[in-house]
């Protein structure tokens, strides 16, 4: 009888050893898995806070861009207004000033 609780306790020893190397091999690959997710997840943090910079100096950049364009479109707008003036001008100088016939 004792030979037969051996020999019992000796298979669940061997099922129970066996389970445990195949809990093993699964806890190593989701470690694996875990180190790679941790990875990409400080990739993505990484560029996540580029694109943040990115957005934040796209941001500054546009504001001194519409400043700029604000200013030139001023400064047209005179020039425009002095060129019509400097038309208007020379066409009453043109109306004013007579004729001489040509030879």
């Amino acid at each position: 009888m004792s030979s037969l609780s051996n020999i019992i306790l000796f298979v669940a020893l061997v099922v129970t050893s066996a389970m445990v190397a195949l809990m093993y091999l699964k806890l190593k690959r989701l470690d694996q898995y875990h180190a790679e997710y941790q990875r990409i997840f400080d990739k993505t943090g990484e560029a996540l806070i580029g694109a943040q910079n990115a957005v934040a100096t796209f941001g500054a950049e546009g504001r001194e861009t519409l400043a700029t364009l604000g200013e030139r479109i001023e400064e047209a707008r005179e020039v425009g207004t002095r060129l019509e003036a400097l038309i208007k001008s020379a066409q009453e100088l043109a109306a004013s000033t007579p004729r001489s016939p040509r030879m």
